[in-house]
């Protein structure tokens, strides 16, 4: 009686390694891409907040901002936040209504961000508190 042994052969076993390797590459490089945009949106949800909480700050006291350059900073969510905000009169050509409006644009930048584009930018008007 003669026996036969069954089984995989090396080569069978090295392209079945092969093709687990590439399909693990593959989850790996879009588990990745998935955590790099989960902390970008974070980031730009955290800066948007911080351009919401700068007009608020406007709006509270009840000041109506001069024509002109800002910059100031803000802590949220431990971390530092840098503003700057450009006021300008209002593009209405509505004689009357410019003078009683400002457009203030706030841009948010981070210590790491580049300066030439901000994390977040939020345009509003503000009204003459009179």
């Amino acid at each position: 009686m003669k026996k036969t042994i069954s089984g995989f052969t090396l080569l069978e076993v090295l392209v079945a390694l092969a093709v687990a390797g590439i399909g693990l590459a593959g989850v790996i490089k879009v588990a990745g891409g998935n955590a790099y945009n989960a902390q970008y949106l974070q980031e730009k949800t955290l800066a948007q907040w911080v351009a919401m909480n700068r007009i608020a700050e406007i709006r509270v006291k009840h000041e109506f901002p001069a024509i002109g350059s800002q910059k100031g900073d803000a802590e949220l969510a431990g971390r530092k936040w840098y503003w700057q905000q450009e006021t300008k009169a209002a593009p209405f050509p509505i004689p009357g209504i410019a003078q009683k409006l400002r457009q203030v644009e706030i841009n948010i930048y981070t210590e790491d961000s580049n300066k030439a584009s901000s994390l977040a930018t939020l345009t509003t008007f503000i009204a003459s508190p009179q």
